[in-house]
């Protein structure tokens, strides 16, 4: 079987040999918002095929929005779907928790990443990976990153309700206009596939996997959500530090306000 249609009809289908099996209301209830939040994100098209389950599982890990017990929870449901359709070697397995500790990227072996690529001479899967890791950006985001938005070098990324206003440095912005330049890109998105559509995260991960050997990082590493993982902490660190500048500031103003006007005889 190539595909399946994630239909209604099977849904229901589905669920009705659940109900056989004596799964209770609250657990059937669960599988079909489960169920309708995987034909949601396949809008328009509600298609399954081979390597669908193995995408959402990828996007829902770099969306970081979900804890990996709730996705480990939606993929057992759509495994069981699977099978009830025939399809058990479609199935993907859980994420385990000593995964999400292995696969934490270093700054070390992301800048090996992008030399590994500027070695290779893969000029797109570098710019890729660092518009990732210093703006922050998903897959998803990438057809708001416009010429026009790193000509400006400042704008708005939407993602639903969530609006995120992003500074682009400055160095990454001479870069990534250098390398429009290049590649005679003049208007719309920067990153596309290559037959001009959005960039599919499939095609990304086996680009950055192509860099593992030359980089000496491990496969389980090269991917948009190590390198998004990666920005975030960097980004935590920063707030720790200017956190700190701050209070060490606001110290010597109060030492300073002493000086000049502490209580008389007060033991300073």
């Amino acid at each position: 079987m190539e595909e399946i249609r994630l239909t209604v009809e099977n849904i229901n289908a589905f669920l009705q040999k659940k109900i056989e099996a004596g799964n209770k209301p609250e657990t059937i209830a669960e599988y079909r918002r489960i169920l309708l939040a995987l034909r949601k994100w396949l809008l328009p098209d509600t298609t399954l095929h081979k390597e669908t389950l193995q995408q959402w599982k990828e996007y829902m890990q770099e969306e970081k929005v979900l804890a990996v017990r709730t996705i480990n929870r939606r993929l057992t449901v759509i495994n069981q779907f699977l099978n009830f359709a025939g399809e058990r070697n479609w199935q993907v397995s859980c994420i385990r928790l000593e995964e999400v500790e292995k696969s934490v990227l270093s700054r070390g072996e992301y800048i090996r990443l992008l030399q590994a690529a500027r070695q290779m001479n893969k000029e797109q899967i570098y710019f890729i990976m660092k518009t990732i890791c210093v703006l922050g950006v998903s897959l998803r985001e990438f057809p708001q990153v416009t010429v026009g938005f790193i000509k400006k070098g400042r704008g708005e990324i939407t993602t639903g309700e969530n609006v995120r206003k992003i500074v682009v440095p400055s160095g990454l912005q001479k870069e990534l206009l250098a390398y429009c330049a290049r590649n005679g890109i003049r208007q719309g998105p920067i990153f596309v596939a290559q037959r001009g559509g959005e960039l599919h995260r499939v095609a990304v991960n086996a680009a950055m996997k192509q860099l593992c050997h030359a980089a000496g990082v491990v496969p389980e590493k090269a991917t948009p959500s190590c390198l998004r993982g990666l920005y975030e902490r960097t980004q935590q660190e920063l707030q720790e530090n200017i956190s700190m500048l701050l209070l060490q500031y606001y110290e010597k103003l109060l030492e300073a306000d002493d000086v000049m006007a502490a209580w008389e005889g007060r033991d300073l």
